[in-house]
This record gives structure tokens, C-alpha cells and sequence, in this order.
């Protein structure tokens, strides 16, 4: 007996050495580190009967093959607490499908939450789903979810708590509700993730369950709240072996018509096909022939008083699928930022439109066809590489019965590469990128376009003690060709101003024929726990160059940046949670010269009813603005100092707002911006949500540069103090019929006006004191801008720089996926836009001078239907 018990204690001990990885030391709550720390692992087992994916879970299959697994522990808001409700799953597969059974028990269904929501909104409702890492690297996962209204919710995980919404999978998914519990279950074919060929599989797995009423997340597998990743302490499915190797090929082919009544071409009809090949269990290949690019949702309205390029988010579905694997970030900075591929022409003409010319010109570059190779092997090798030929496009003027064709785009090939291998279970990786872009210009007008550019760069990243501190280093070269009008444009462009007359590390050369450069940044720091701290110097070299197929904001540049913060996840009193957070930043020139100090801090409080506020300080001093002026001299900017607040109520109601105001103010006394901004969401139904955001604006910036002008023989620089006000509102409204079949409408209106109060030409661009700095110009009774010496700086009768800027952007969609994977749209599209140089005091009156804009609509239908072979 002696013998016995002590068999079963070495057993008992064996056994939670095995089944715990003990290393998990991060929280200051033993509760939470415990339960992180358990090594939970479930056997999926084989089934012969494969279920109907109806949600009912009455199939033979669900009630007696494999087991059922639950003990779920609480992560939010009561961290390492029993969850309020109960959850089990089951998991089950066959040769060509997973199969996930969820069971989330409610004591009170009546207040069980079966919301529809958009496709891949992760809050909608009651949640339910499981992320797998199927190539157990610690760091990516695909995640599949259902809301308790049976609406699919996929994604990647893409390491230290950054997702993919875009990734978009094609599986099946039903649910039902009960009498004391709602049910899921899901059906994923082997063919939409990816993994290494072998005989028996170790997946990392997460399951998890939000319950909407509440804000409550259970886990299987508890993963800290203030964890520095998520993948890595995921749980283990196993069980899954002997799965037939299966090449996957994907075909969608689509049909569209558009049609655009103002429109030189008013009608179009369009064919393409999108598709995939599985090269491998592991890599695929997506391609395109004639793809149709048009999104659905247009871009937000801005009116861009700045030297910098507005930066709008990727929507088209190409691209956007596996650009996890091809990213290579640095800051704000992108060495691939897919919508310059299709890209509006770079070339549109000037027509004489009093002589009755019109012009016409693509809205896109046409994409004659793309490649994409993605994937990961079983070593943690990720391979991803992108090509993409665009055609040459033409503007057309016509005038009368005539019309003149001008080149406005060349034949254009783009190629981006990326690799990057793990090493250590994910906590190290080494990479590289490649970029390149070859245009084909024949035509003299298109001269000022560069040739060919290059790109390359190089990244580690390393992690130590469970991921608590890490370090990582990024650097990155590029290389522009092209004739001396290319290069010298690029040289004189917003991005980098070689032009500059006081910056003594510069030198504009109108005879290049080749620019280069190089940038990077160096991290590192602890980012996990209550205490955090990170670190970063990030760099510009004044000739590197992105924007051929990347995004880079600005060259010349060098930042150090420290960010501190303070977290605590643990309910006290009246609050779930708060942190406080403290950043500074100092800038600098690449030459060496000082650009000033940022100091911000931010705190953030949750309460106990789930409303938040959020309150931020900040405080710029010593700036040099080496862009304002155009290629200028660098320009003294005053001190500023900011406060900005907002408000949330408990977002889990059928009604919710949020509030928030910013204050900012220059000690010029002059220079202020007030801003505020109003949200409000309401569920009219669980299938019919309304919502809106609304910013009004009102500003003084006594820094607003106007124009340069040559006066006696030497360049000038002339700026006002602007009084704008601006109000645009984004307006939703979107009824879910069923999970598959939804109307959307999405309205923009925007309205920008402004008036010059004061022009100024720009004196000693450096000094302290304002009066120093500008000195003031009259505007005399016949429209010109003169100092007092008589010099004229401008002509008002040529154009006036007040200026009142209206634009309504609106579409409708109604979408149908008739069948898995496959898809009918109907869209409109409703555009206006004016521009006037008037000012107009009431922004009310603005707002309505948009209806006797003209408008442009365009309505469009697509059908695409997806199969495999």
C-alpha cells in the first residue's frame, strides 16, 4: 500500500512537471502567474461521422466521439477568478476538416446578447472562438470566432499583440440559442491554414469567450492581461495526426458593371480572376489576372494645409491578405505600403476650361495582374514575396469634336521581398526585405519620374526572461535612378529640401542622376508588468527615398524617444484599472541641428461601470520647423503647450457616447487649436446599429506659410495667421438581415473654412521673439500685399488665400455571400466636392452649400463565386 501511494505521488509529481512550465513569474498576483503557468493541452480526436454545421451540436458525432473540456478562468475584469458562466468545448476532425463545439452556459438567457454585427467585428455581441498556432513558432496564429448571432469574426495573430482583421479565411460556422446556454460550432478545412507536413501535429491553441453584457473574457488557458505577448503561453491541441496532404487551389473568378452617369466613359464591364495555390501545407501562392482594385468605402475627406502626405489605410483584399508575413515597419515609415501599386496617375495635364476643354483621366492605375507568394515553414522560415505589373495610362482632352491623348502613367513593375526566420521558440528573429521599382518612361512629359529605385533593409529582434525585456534593431538602405529633372525634383521635394539655405549638411545638386540614403531605428526595454519602460533612436539620412512602392513622412531626421509607464490591471475601489504614462522625445536634424523637446503624459482610468477617461498633458519647447516654409529656412516655432480629454460610457449598452476636447496653445499668444469631438453608438436593435463621430475645429496658427516670391533679387517667404474652423462627421448606418446579408451606408460630410488675418514676411526665421521673427504686411485698397516700403509681395486679384472647402463623400452597400467564399455587391457611390477662395463665417451655411454642389454617382454591381479544386 506504502508502495501504491507513493507510486500515485511520484505520478502526481511527474505528471505537473510535464503538464506546467513554471517560468511564468511576471505578475505580481501568485493567482495569475499559477494559472499562466499551467501547461493545458487537449487531444482532438478522429471522427468518421462529420457533423452538419447547423449549430444545433445534436449530431451523433458531438455526442459520442471525443471529450468535453472546460474549467475556464476569468481574465477580465477579475483576473485569475472563476468566470460568471460556464463554457465547454469539443474538437474533432476528419481528413479534411477541423470541427470546434462550443457550449457557453448562461444562467440568465434572457439577457444573453445575439447581436449582428459586420463580418470581423470582435465585439459584436456574445463571442466565442479558438486561435491555433499551427506552426508553433510562438508568435502568429489564425483565430476563428462566432458571435452567439452566428456572425464570423477570423484573424491573425501577428506576435506582441498586433492582429490581422484583413485575413480573411473560408470556412463554415453556424450557431443557435438555447434555453440556458447559446451553441457554436465551426468547420475549418485544412486548406485555409497552414502548417508543416507531418504525420502528428503540436498546435499551439487558445480558446476563449467574451460575454458582452458584462465586458467579461474567460480563457482556457489563462494569458495575463498584462502579458508582453499572447502566442507564446498559448495552451497545446493535439491529437491531430496522419492528415492526406491536399494541394490547395482556390478560384474566384468575378463579373462587374459600373456605371457612372457624368462620366466621359459612362459605362464598364470588367472580368477577372483571384485564386490561390497551395504550393505546399505550408506556402501559397495568390494571384490575380485583371483584378477589380475599387473599394468600397472611399477615403476621409481632409483638407492638407501641410508639406506632408496624408497617409490612408489599405482596403483592397489582394493586398491586404498575408501582409503580416511582407511588413517592415520603422516608426511611421513603410518599406512597403501596397497602394502605390494602382496608384492615381502621376501625370494630369492643365485644360483651359474657359475654351471648353475637358480632361479625363483614370481614377487607378490598372493592374494588369499581381503575385504572391506567403508562407512559413517548419524551421520558422517566413517567406513572402509580391509582383505586381501595372499599365501605362493616358489623359484625354477633348475639346469640341477633338481629343488629344497625353501620357499620365508608364508601364510600371513592382517587386517586394521578405523573409524573416525564428529562432529560440519565436523569442529571436533576423530578417531582410528587398524592394524594387522599374518604370518604363517613353514619354518627355513623364521625365520627372525616376527610372528604377531599390530598397533593402535588415532586423533582429531578441526577447528574454518569458518576453519581459526585449531589444531589436532595424536599418535600411535605398537607391533612386533616374535623369537629372527625376533626381532634382526629388531633391527639392517634401520629403527631404535640399534646398535648404541654412543647413549646412546639405547640398543641392541639379546634375544627379542617383539619390541614396539610409535609416533605421534601435529598441529595446521592458514591456510587461506594472512598471514598463521603452526606448527608441530612430534615423533619416537627408537622401533616402520610400515612396516608390513604401511610405516615408519625412527624410533628414533623428529621434530619441523614452516612453515610462505605470499599469495596474488589479480592481481597486471604484476602478478596474489604470495606468499613468510619461514619454519624452528630442529631435534632431541628421546635421546635428537641435529641433526641439516633447513632453507627455497620459493617464487613463477605468471604473467599476465600465465607463473610461482618459486625460493627456503635453509640452513642446525649443522646436525648429525645418518644413514649414517649403524648402525654407528652418522656422522658430513658439512653445506649445496641450491638455486633451475624453470620456467614455460603458460601451456595452444599447446606447453609449463618448466626449472628448483638446486644447493647445502657443506662447505667442496667437497660435491656439481647439478641438472637440462627440461619438455616439446605438444598437436600435440586435440587427440594426446606428452611429456617428463628429469633430468641430477652431484654429489660429500665426505660422501658415502662403507662398514664396522673389522681391528685389532675393526669395521671400510669406506666411498669415489663419482663423479656420472645420467640422466633418462620419455618419453609419448598417442592418444585418442574416450573418451573410447586410445593408451598409456610410456619409462623410466635411467642411473647411478660413481667413487670413495678418500676412507676414518671414525676417530672422530663427529668433525667440515673434516681432523679431516676422515682419507685418499691408494689404493695401487695390488688393496688393506690400511692406512698407512699397515692395509687392502679392496680387489679391490674382487669387485670394481665404478659402472655404466643402466635400460630401457617401456610399451604400448591400452585400450577400450567397455561398461560402462567394459574393454579391451592389454599391453606390455619392460624391460632392467644392473649393472656393471665400471665406464663410457660418460653417452651418457651409454645410449646406453642399447640396448646390455638383454631384458625381457612380453605381457598380460585382459577383464573384468562389471554388476549389
Amino acid at each position: 500500500m506504502i508502495k501504491y501511494q507513493l507510486a500515485l505521488i511520484l505520478g502526481f509529481l511527474f505528471f505537473n512537471a510535464f503538464a506546467q512550465d513554471l517560468n511564468y513569474t511576471l505578475s505580481d498576483d501568485s493567482l495569475v502567474n499559477h494559472y499562466a503557468s499551467i501547461k493545458r493541452i487537449y487531444y482532438a480526436t478522429r471522427t468518421d461521422i462529420a457533423p452538419k454545421i447547423d449549430g444545433r451540436l445534436d449530431d451523433e458525432c458531438w455526442k459520442t466521439v471525443g471529450t468535453w473540456d472546460g474549467d475556464f478562468v476569468q481574465q477580465q475584469p477579475h483576473q485569475a477568478k472563476p468566470p460568471s458562466q460556464e463554457t465547454e468545448i469539443k474538437i474533432l476532425y476528419d481528413d479534411k476538416y477541423l470541427y470546434f463545439a462550443v457550449i457557453a452556459h448562461d444562467k440568465e438567457p434572457e439577457k444573453m446578447s445575439p447581436i449582428l454585427g459586420p463580418r470581423d467585428d470582435a465585439y459584436s455581441g456574445d463571442i466565442a472562438g479558438v486561435a491555433l498556432d499551427t506552426y508553433n513558432d510562438k508568435q502568429t496564429a489564425f483565430e476563428f470566432n462566432l458571435t452567439s448571432a452566428g456572425q464570423k469574426v477570423d484573424l491573425m495573430h501577428l506576435g506582441e499583440y498586433g492582429w490581422d482583421f484583413n485575413w480573411n479565411a473560408v470556412w463554415d460556422g453556424k450557431t443557435s440559442i438555447g434555453d440556458s446556454a447559446w451553441y457554436a460550432e465551426m468547420r475549418i478545412p485544412f486548406t485555409q491554414i497552414r502548417f508543416a507536413n507531418k504525420e502528428e501535429h503540436v498546435w499551439g491553441m487558445h480558446i476563449w469567450r467574451y460575454i458582452y453584457r458584462l465586458s467579461e473574457e474567460s480563457q482556457w488557458k489563462l494569458i495575463p492581461i498584462d502579458a508582453p505577448a499572447m502566442v507564446y503561453i498559448f495552451g497545446e491541441l493535439r491529437g491531430i495526426e496522419d492528415i492526406p496532404y491536399k494541394r490547395n487551389f482556390e478560384i474566384m473568378p468575378y463579373g462587374k458593371a459600373k456605371y457612372i452617369p457624368d462620366s466621359y466613359d459612362k459605362s464598364n464591364f470588367g472580368f477577372g480572376v483571384d485564386g490561390k495555390i497551395g504550393v505546399s501545407s505550408n506556402f501559397t501562392l495568390d494571384y490575380t489576372f485583371n483584378p477589380d482594385f475599387g473599394q468600397v468605402e472611399a477615403d476621409p475627406s481632409e483638407l492638407n494645409l501641410t508639406s506632408y502626405e496624408v497617409f490612408y489605410d489599405e482596403k483592397r483584399p489582394f493586398f491586404l491578405e498575408g501582409k503580416s508575413i511582407l511588413e517592415y515597419n520603422s516608426g511611421s515609415d513603410m518599406l512597403y505600403y501596397s497602394r502605390r501599386i494602382g496608384h492615381a496617375p502621376s501625370y494630369v495635364p492643365w485644360v483651359d476650361e474657359e475654351a471648353g476643354e475637358e480632361l479625363s483621366v483614370p481614377d487607378n492605375t490598372s493592374i494588369i495582374n499581381a503575385l504572391k507568394l506567403t508562407g512559413k515553414n517548419k524551421n520558422g522560415l517566413s517567406v513572402g514575396v509580391v509582383n505586381s505589373v501595372t499599365a501605362a495610362e493616358e489623359a484625354i482632352i477633348k475639346s469640341g469634336n477633338s481629343e488629344e491623348k497625353i501620357a499620365a502613367e508608364p508601364f510600371t513593375n513592382y517587386s517586394i521581398g521578405r523573409i524573416k526566420q525564428d529562432f529560440n521558440e519565436g523569442s529571436t528573429t533576423i530578417g531582410g526585405i528587398f524592394t524594387s521599382t522599374i518604370r518604363n518612361i517613353k514619354d518627355d512629359n513623364l521625365n520627372f519620374l525616376a527610372d528604377n529605385s531599390l530598397v533593402g533593409g535588415l532586423d533582429v529582434e531578441h526577447n528574454w526572461l518569458n518576453r519581459k525585456y526585449y531589444i531589436a534593431g532595424k536599418s535600411f538602405f535605398s537607391q533612386v535612378n533616374g535623369n537629372e529633372e527625376a533626381i532634382s525634383a526629388l531633391q527639392r521635394n517634401s520629403r527631404h529640401y535640399y534646398q535648404r539655405e541654412d543647413a549646412d549638411h546639405l547640398e543641392y545638386d541639379p546634375e544627379l542622376t542617383t539619390l541614396g540614403g539610409w535609416g533605421g531605428d534601435f529598441s529595446g526595454g521592458k514591456r510587461s508588468g506594472k512598471f514598463r519602460i521603452e526606448g527608441e533612436l530612430e534615423w533619416r539620412s537627408p537622401g533616402v527615398e520610400l515612396n516608390d512602392v513604401g511610405y516615408l513622412r519625412q527624410a533628414d531626421y533623428i529621434d530619441q524617444d523614452l516612453d515610462i509607464e505605470y499599469r495596474v490591471n488589479k480592481p481597486k475601489g471604484i476602478l478596474l484599472s489604470y495606468s499613468f504614462d510619461l514619454r519624452q522625445r528630442h529631435h534632431w536634424s541628421y546635421g546635428g541641428e537641435n529641433l526641439g523637446d516633447d513632453l507627455r503624459g497620459h493617464m487613463r482610468l477605468k471604473f467599476s461601470n465600465y465607463w473610461t477617461f482618459d486625460m493627456v498633458l503635453n509640452h513642446a519647447f525649443n522646436v525648429v520647423d525645418t518644413r514649414k516654409l517649403r524648402g525654407g529656412p528652418s522656422l522658430r516655432i513658439d512653445n506649445e503647450t496641450g491638455h486633451r480629454y475624453m470620456l467614455q460610457t460603458n460601451s456595452s449598452k444599447d446606447l453609449f457616447f463618448a466626449f472628448g476636447a483638446d486644447y493647445e496653445r502657443l506662447s505667442d499668444k496667437l497660435t491656439k487649436n481647439d478641438e472637440y469631438v462627440f461619438q455616439a453608438y446605438w444598437r436600435v436593435s440586435n440587427r440594426f446599429l446606428l452611429s456617428s463621430q463628429s469633430v468641430y475645429t477652431i484654429s489660429k496658427d500665426n505660422n501658415q506659410y502662403l507662398k514664396s516670391t522673389i522681391v528685389n533679387d532675393k526669395r521671400n517667404y510669406l506666411v498669415g495667421l489663419l482663423d479656420r474652423q472645420t467640422f466633418y462627421t462620419t455618419l453609419r448606418a448598417e442592418f444585418f438581415i442574416t450573418p451573410e446579408l447586410s445593408l451598409q451606408y456610410y456619409g462623410s460630410p466635411y467642411v473647411s473654412t478660413g481667413k487670413y488675418l495678418d500676412y507676414r514676411r518671414v525676417d530672422n526665421s530663427k529668433a525667440g521673439n515673434p516681432d523679431e521673427r516676422f515682419e507685418v504686411l499691408n494689404k493695401t485698397t487695390d488688393g496688393l500685399l506690400v511692406d512698407g516700403s512699397g515692395n509687392v509681395f502679392h496680387d489679391f486679384s490674382s487669387y485670394d488665400f481665404d478659402f472655404n472647402f466643402q466635400e460630401f463623400r457617401s456610399n451604400f452597400v448591400a452585400r450577400w455571400e450567397y455561398k461560402t467564399g462567394s459574393t454579391v455587391y451592389f454599391v453606390w457611390t455619392h460624391n460632392r466636392t467644392g473649393y472656393a477662395e471665400v471665406y464663410e463665417p457660418s460653417l452651418f451655411d457651409s454645410i449646406k452649400g453642399i447640396s448646390k454642389l455638383s454631384a458625381q454617382n457612380a453605381f457598380m454591381i460585382k459577383l464573384s463565386y468562389w471554388f476549389s479544386l
